[in-house]
């Protein structure tokens, strides 16, 4: 039986055959599974936005005899905005506080990058700013470290006038 894949986002750990120059192990890449992307297609990243992924459209179908390729990605946590369960040290001097705003992203490798949440002096506006300088974490640390959070995403602007 063929391996059901789930979009969202993935590290590759082998290369996707008959596509081996264009997908290949240690690897961040999207899987899309909805409308033409279906039953599955790959998307490899392109540009970083504000510690945010775009990726590439319109991708590699994956083919039908490399089905279970899917068993050998790693999920990935989405990329997005969570608190900090308990303290974070890292490097010589770093810490970050328990409840910590931060913000989850990654190298075009799949390695998770983790950015803290500023407000940024002097106070002018109330917006929490993210550097586009993270620290790196295992993939390992990220379930006991890290927990989601909510927020409202502004509806995009359509011309100068918000309508």
């Amino acid at each position: 039986m063929a391996f059901k894949y789930e979009p969202g986002i993935y590290r590759t750990t082998k290369y996707l055959p008959g596509f081996e120059a264009q997908v290949g192990p240690d690897r961040l890449i999207l899987i899309r599974t909805d409308g033409d992307f279906a039953p599955a297609s790959v998307m490899l990243p392109v540009t970083n936005t504000n510690n945010q992924w775009r990726f590439q459209m319109p991708g590699v179908k994956i083919p039908a005899n490399s089905l279970n390729w899917g068993e050998t990605l790693v999920k990935l946590a989405h990329e997005g905005f969570y608190r900090l369960k308990r303290e974070f040290k890292f490097g010589e001097s770093g810490r970050w506080i328990q409840n910590a705003i931060v913000q989850l992203g990654y190298t075009s490798k799949g390695e998770p990058i983790l950015f803290i949440a500023q407000r940024r002096t002097p106070v002018t506006n109330n917006e929490l700013w993210f550097s586009d300088k993270g620290v790196k974490i295992e993939s390992e640390e990220l379930d006991q470290l890290i927990e989601p959070l909510a927020w409202f995403q502004e509806p995009e602007k359509r011309d100068g006038k918000n309508n």
